[in-house]
């Protein structure tokens, strides 16, 4: 058994129809009471917090002209897809104009969300070099930093203190910090159970640069408690997510799962099983599946 069996399955059972929700309840149940179902495989990768990644809007509704290299970054998990999103960036840059800094600027940032989402911050780096080299440093905007960070707090082991350097040099170049860079920071010590220190990056920004958290925010923390297994704490940011007036997602509802699950394999608590499975189907019912 593993805390990520209950994202997979509810990726491969539950989400796909509503229409058998609670059959597919049923085998998410016996995934929560430890005997493996059909959609447990190696590789699997859970369905958490890190759906953040997904939120940049920079890259939506771009248009045709980064439409395929989109798809490859967006799936880009190793460096032959790295080097398929190279050949498609340098194919894009050649029909545009050295002037048009604005769509040059789109292309390498797509193409560097591939090394992002793959975690590769050694390819990051180079790419980073390649597009400084092309409109220079004083053209690059937030999702240029934001995706280098990206690549530290999705690398293994995430690099908080890379994450951190680039977002010290963003600030150096005159850009804002916005909710999306310190979303990367929790989530970056999130990934390695720091939840003390995730926790100190949400006060820094609430109370000394005065962002607002989004749901992002409180997904991370939330996970970095469920890692953790760490059920009281994980409940206490939910509390606080609903005050601030946001709605948990799906994301919010797997994670506060994950917790007790977690808790209820390393205690063999029972209690924290049957908790988990009433949370999953709070999660059917406000999520109307």
């Amino acid at each position: 058994w593993k805390p990520s069996m209950i994202a997979t399955a509810w990726r491969r059972w539950v989400r796909p129809s509503a229409a058998h929700a609670r059959r597919r309840l049923s085998c998410i149940r016996t995934f929560l009471r430890g005997r493996e179902g059909p959609a447990c495989r190696a590789g699997d990768r859970p369905c958490s917090s890190t759906q953040w990644r997904r939120s940049s809007s920079e890259f939506a509704g771009s248009g045709e002209l980064t439409h395929r290299l989109n798809q490859i970054a967006e799936q880009a998990i190793g460096k032959e897809d790295i080097q398929r999103a190279r050949d498609e960036r340098d194919r894009l840059l050649h029909t545009l104009s050295k002037d048009d800094v604005s769509k040059r600027r789109l292309v390498h940032n797509t193409c560097l969300k591939a090394a992002a989402n793959a975690g590769l911050r050694t390819e990051a780096e180079r790419m980073y070099s390649e597009i400084v080299g092309d409109i220079g440093e004083e053209d690059l905007n937030s999702k240029t930093f934001g995706k280098m960070m990206e690549a530290c707090a999705n690398s293994e082991p995430p690099d908080p203190v890379g994450a951190k350097k680039w977002a010290a040099k963003m600030q150096e170049v005159g850009l804002e910090t916005d909710v999306e860079m310190f979303n990367i920071l929790i989530h970056c010590h999130a990934r390695l159970g720091e939840i003390g220190e995730a926790e100190s990056i949400f006060d820094t920004m609430l109370k000394e640069e005065g962002i607002e958290p989004n749901a992002i925010t409180f997904n991370s923390l939330i996970d970095s408690c469920a890692q953790l297994g760490d059920v009281e704490r994980a409940n206490r940011w939910f509390d606080k997510m609903q005050r601030v007036g946001l709605r948990p997602d799906v994301q919010t509802w797997n994670a506060l799962i994950n917790a007790r699950a977690k808790r209820g394999k390393a205690t063999r608590d029972q209690r924290q099983i049957v908790e988990a499975e009433r949370l999953l189907e709070s999660m059917l019912k406000e999520e109307g599946i």
